[in-house]
């Protein structure tokens, strides 16, 4: 969820006084703060004792009064229900544009855990070189973390934790039976490899897979007989793992059961045998993952993607469902001969969601902790709200903060376009997903080499998506042996050495209330520091076009590349826009985006 999407707009050009800029006098110049959409967070800190967040907006509506450090900004509370832990501040904040300010409160002594409660929000400022200067809000809400009950209205309280907004990209694994056929046919024919099991139910679908499979492998060979061809004999756990922290990205989703049913995970034999633990490599490749990565990379977030229904599960046919390319139920009926096929690994339970769908869900969310529930085919029959109120319960009991994206059947926390980023900001959290291939999330054998994602791409699109407040993630598919394309290594290694340099820039941010900027400039803000990022060789003289929060005295670096922290040289122009000065030796320093640093380092 996110506060400023009301409040997104360009702002007018800042008043300049003759002699452009006047120092601060003992009189000060105050901006003028207005706090709006404060609320009682479902989040607490990280690392804290359940120190609730209650986050605002600060907007400075003054005309010409920039907020710095000289306004020793004090954000606080007061309630009878709770107690001020951590106060809030900013550093900067330009007139007529808004920040996001959290700061940490704790329920008083006797307040239970999610009682309705109220308080006020006090800013303090200009103490240093005046009177006090004050702005108030009120907020009301629930104080603390009850429980949650299995409704809707309940579970819309939950918000994404913060380490979401800051992880920014992740890598996506599509990896299952799919990878042996490992077929999606090419160009504007191509569609998603790992939908290749009902691609050859449709004779006019245009893969043309139908065909393709009659032609390749005969009609009487069914899908379920590429299991014994899903062979994993090169996978590598930590390999894998290793490839992701290489990449740069700070969390990873992989598939633990696609539409064709089939589990990469372990679970009791009363809800299914259909799983690479019974049938083919017989091994738990989500275990190994997971366990691979907290061993070797325990800084990356853990998540897991579950596909809510079975193309072909026979206790499915009770929920078919028809949109986005038909889950119809089974058994499986062969598409040539019409002769019904054997669900490999069925086990014949009582209902489909009590007895498979939920009770996978919780292995995933129990046994293998994951912090990212990554569901798919939202609208499909589920258990959302038995499955999220229980888990959240247990993931708060545990001081772990988790979440679950749009498609499990409510709202969520995030929602996640696919094959598409927006083209401006989007306050409600998003994350933009796709493969590596043109289209397709599974591997394609048919997808040359040039059609990849190059480490440009990558990096083009992360910071393209960060500036909109999105989190990119970014699918790989791995062949049937377990082994990764080259092409796509090479591609994520590259994009990872230039993220890994300019990380700063990246993680951790959050996006520019103002614009995320347009054409070749996109913008990044911190508490200190405001980031610029050129998405292509910049030019010697550098104009950045939008009012961006530069103040005499702060300084202007380049981020990353072999120059790195060479300070750029920066004249402040008539309409209060800058102009970077560029050598040729800082413009051949670096590759992909070009990224300043706007440090707030001025005095005044």
């Amino acid at each position: 969820m996110g506060l400023l999407g009301a409040l997104v707009s360009r702002v007018q050009p800042l008043a300049i006084t003759d002699d452009r800029v006047e120092a601060r006098s003992d009189h000060g110049y105050p901006p003028t703060l207005v706090i709006s959409g404060t609320t009682l967070t479902s989040k607490w800190f990280e690392g804290s004792d359940y120190e609730q967040v209650i986050e605002m907006v600060v907007t400075n509506t003054h005309k010409t009064n920039s907020l710095t450090l000289a306004d020793t900004l004090n954000i606080t509370a007061s309630s009878s229900s709770f107690n001020l832990v951590t106060p809030g501040t900013l550093t900067r904040l330009y007139p007529g544009q808004a920040a996001v300010v959290q700061i940490g409160v704790q329920n008083a002594a006797g307040v239970a855990a999610g009682t309705s409660c109220s308080g006020t929000i006090t800013a303090t400022w200009g103490t240093g070189y005046g009177s006090a200067q004050t702005a108030t809000s009120t907020v009301s809400g629930r104080c603390g973390f009850g429980d949650y009950t299995a409704d809707a209205a309940s579970l819309s309280w939950h918000w994404n934790p913060d380490w979401f907004h800051e992880v920014k990209f992740g890598i996506f694994i599509h990896w299952g039976v799919y990878s042996a056929p490992a077929y999606g046919s090419t160009g504007t024919s191509e569609d998603y490899a790992e939908w290749y099991w009902m691609r050859m139910t449709q004779p006019d679908y245009r893969t043309h897979t139908y065909q393709y499979h009659l032609a390749t492998y005969g009609q009487n060979f069914t899908y379920d007989d590429f299991i014994s061809n899903f062979t994993a004999t090169s996978f590598d756990a930590k390999t894998w793992v290793d490839l992701i922290a290489a990449s740069g990205a700070q969390y990873m989703v992989p598939v633990t059961k696609h539409h064709d049913g089939f589990a990469l995970f372990n679970f009791s034999t009363s809800i299914s045998e259909r799983s690479s633990v019974h049938y083919g490599p017989k091994r738990d490749f989500i275990g190994e993952l997971l366990n691979a990565a907290k061993t070797y990379h325990p800084q990356i977030r853990l998540g897991t993607y579950f596909s809510l229904p079975e193309w072909f599960n026979p206790l499915y046919t009770t929920y078919a469902f028809p949109a986005g390319g038909g889950f119809p139920g089974g058994p499986p009926v062969n598409p040539y001969t019409g002769a019904v096929e054997t669900y490999t690994g069925f086990v014949d339970n009582a209902d489909f969601i009590q007895d498979i769908q939920l009770p996978q869900q919780n292995v995933l969310a129990y046994d293998y902790e994951t912090e990212i529930m990554w569901c798919d085919i939202a609208g499909s029959a589920n258990n959302a709200t038995i499955f999220a109120s229980a888990w959240l319960n247990w993931a708060r009991d545990q001081g772990r903060q988790v979440t679950f994206n749009s498609r499990c059947g409510i709202a969520g926390d995030f929602d996640t376009p696919e094959y598409f980023t927006h083209d401006g900001v989007v306050s409600r959290k998003w994350e933009s997903n796709r493969g590596m291939d043109p289209f397709s999330f599974g591997y394609n054998y048919q997808t040359p080499d040039s059609g990849y994602l190059t480490g440009n791409d990558i990096v083009q699109s992360l910071v393209d998506i960060v500036s909109k407040n999105g989190n990119f993630l970014l699918d790989i598919g791995p062949k049937n042996d377990g082994t990764i394309p080259e092409i796509m290594q090479q591609g994520l290694t590259d994009a990872g050495a230039w993220i890994t340099a300019h990380s700063e820039s990246i993680f951790k941010t959050r996006y520019w209330s103002v614009t995320p900027g347009e054409n070749n400039f996109r913008y990044t803000t911190t508490k200190d520091a405001f980031y610029i990022h050129y998405l292509t060789t910049p030019p010697t003289t550098l104009i950045i076009p939008d009012l961006v929060p530069y103040l005499p005295g702060d300084t202007v670096s380049i981020l990353g590349g072999s120059l790195t922290g060479t300070v750029i040289p920066v004249t402040w122009n008539s309409d209060t826009t800058i102009t970077l000065s560029l050598s040729n030796d800082v413009i051949a320093s670096d590759e992909y985006v070009w990224t300043f640093k706007l440090a707030y380092t001025s005095g005044w």
